[in-house]
């Protein structure tokens, strides 16, 4: 198998296997923000999260309309922890209209893959339902294994930088 391809299962296989997503933002200060929530990825990669209104990264997120999500390997099964393997990606963001047909799917999504805490927060009006479309990423799979990944569903690939790393 191609190396590009090869790196493609491999995104395909952390997307499906990471519950949880960090999430950045920007205040309207400038200032950088960092937060997580429980994440569903579609097939057209678009990560949903279901995020209290409370937290100060849904107004900035709500705001800006962009939010930076990644998806990183669970340190317990990474060997290395200076290259865990990861997925971030740029992401324009919008708000689902609750109890739209979008915001039905997307729901019923989280609490498939979330069960029964999902259960009970979705009935809390106080949350919203942000689908974060990616428009470019970065994945890592290792020392110099890192790629970008960009078009329809991430599904094109390319080299990050080239050359690898250097040393004194």
């Amino acid at each position: 198998m191609e190396e590009f391809e090869s790196a493609l299962v491999e995104m395909e296989t952390l997307v499906e296997a990471v519950k949880s997503a960090i999430l950045g933002s920007v205040s309207s200060k400038g200032n950088p923000l960092c937060s997580y929530a429980p994440v569903y990825v579609d097939e057209e990669r678009r990560c949903h999260v279901y995020i209290s209104s409370m937290a100060k990264h849904t107004s900035q997120i709500r705001r800006s309309g962009k939010a930076s999500v990644m998806l990183i390997e669970d340190e317990s099964v990474a060997e290395n922890l200076f290259a865990r393997k990861r997925l971030t990606v740029d992401c324009e963001a919008m708000v689902l209209e609750r109890d739209s047909d979008a915001w039905l799917e997307g729901i019923a999504a989280m609490e498939e893959r979330h069960g029964e805490t999902m259960q009970s927060l979705k009935t809390y009006v106080d949350f919203d339902l942000f689908q974060l479309k990616p428009i470019e990423g970065r994945l890592v799979l290792g020392f110099g294994k890192s790629y970008r990944v960009f078009g329809p569903a991430l599904q094109k690939i390319d080299y990050v930088g080239g050359g690898g790393h250097h040393t004194k």
